[in-house]
């Protein structure tokens, strides 16, 4: 059968399936990426032993180093957006201890060819490091901007100024806010997620896009340097930035009860033993292991995943392009829009890529 053939048998399929599925609510998308947190800190919140090794007189969101609290307690006190709103209104994937596995597909395990992954639903072995080369691939928020509906409506801001090539902002016309524009500071030419977060909430507040994209990146700098303690503020930080963004969503009628948010990372760490926490690669086991949180009024409230289920980072491209009613990469294969938050009775086309060997050996890595 022809490619051409498949694309018009695949349309005529997707317009029986709208026709049949529920009334779409999201009309607006909100990506937020924390650069390389692990799903430990999501799931248990700070851990105690890394703290008392490398930080004991540090007082974290959670408590002083070491406090006794229970996994629930800490992450809560950690991330409380999280937990007091997505996990009660929306869904969290990717808690390991309940066998609710979501993995990239990469063999890399770094910062650029997981973004790729994530925003383009494929690897690429071109990509295969963070070298700042333009992405040949176009992007799902390319895409998204593309559209009738959604034309102009597209913002993305990052602290980390190799966004400008991943996105491949002159080659879409995708306006893109990136790192420092001009000269290197305490993080390199990455911009503090502070100064993104707040170009980024001025502008939405202001311009009023239909797509936002924020991807911080603290966290994955402080990590990198060993400071677990600032990793944990970084992203506590990072929490704040969340509930202080969609407080505004819920507060203006454009976007209240019309916008899904969705929150993710780019690639794991290692584990918490001898330093390995600090790195990630693809020799490092662990950095293939993320998460991702969803809440929007399409995505059923179905909280913390506690049943045994294996997603992809490269089902995600198809899955933001989906919560808006759109078809992502039609005849490519990439990864099928993860079902489970989609409006109930919106059903996946296309078949899930395979994933790529997992590591078997240690080592230190990179961003």
């Amino acid at each position: 059968m022809s490619k051409a053939l498949l694309t018009l048998l695949l349309l005529a399929t997707l317009g029986r399936a709208e026709a049949q599925a529920p009334d779409r609510q999201t009309e607006n998308l909100i990506l937020v990426t924390i650069d390389g947190v692990r799903w430990q800190e999501i799931f248990g919140g700070a851990d105690s032993v890394l703290l008392r090794r490398r930080h004991p007189g540090f007082s974290t969101p959670t408590g002083p180093a070491g406090s006794p609290a229970t996994a629930a307690h800490r992450r809560q006190a950690l991330l409380p957006f999280l937990w007091r709103t997505v996990a009660s209104k929306g869904q969290l994937h990717g808690n390991r201890a309940y066998g609710n596995y979501l993995n990239v597909t990469n063999k890399q395990r770094l910062s650029y060819p997981g973004y790729n992954e994530l925003l383009t639903g494929r690897t690429s072995a071109s990509i295969r490091s963070n070298a700042k080369v333009c992405n040949p691939n176009e992007t799902v928020l390319a895409f998204i901007n593309q559209q009738p509906a959604y034309r102009g409506q597209v913002r993305v801001f990052a602290s980390w100024e190799t966004f400008a090539f991943i996105l491949n902002a002159p080659r879409h016309d995708l306006p893109v806010n990136a790192g420092r524009q001009s000269s290197a500071g305490p993080l390199g030419t990455a911009r503090p997620d502070s100064l993104t977060f707040r170009c980024a909430f001025e502008a939405f507040k202001r311009e009023q896009p239909r797509v936002l994209y924020l991807a911080l990146g603290d966290t994955d700098e402080f990590a990198h340097r060993g400071e677990y303690g600032q990793y944990l503020a970084a992203a506590h930080a990072a929490d704040q930035f969340l509930a202080q963004l969609w407080a505004y969503v819920q507060a203006t009628p454009r976007y209240r009860g019309k916008t899904t948010l969705v929150i993710t990372t780019d690639h794991g760490r290692g584990r918490s033993s001898w330093g390995r926490w600090a790195h990630h690669s693809r020799l490092l086991a662990g950095s293939d292991q993320i998460w991702l949180g969803v809440l929007g009024p399409d995505t059923p409230p179905t909280g913390e995943q506690q049943g045994p289920a294996q997603l992809y980072q490269n089902q995600l491209a198809t899955t933001l392009a989906a919560l808006l009613g759109l078809h992502y990469g039609l005849g490519e294969p990439l990864g099928a829009p993860i079902r489970a938050v989609l409006a109930p009775g919106e059903e996946p086309l296309r078949q899930l890529a395979p994933i790529a060997n997992a590591p078997s050996a240690l080592g230190p890595g990179g961003r």
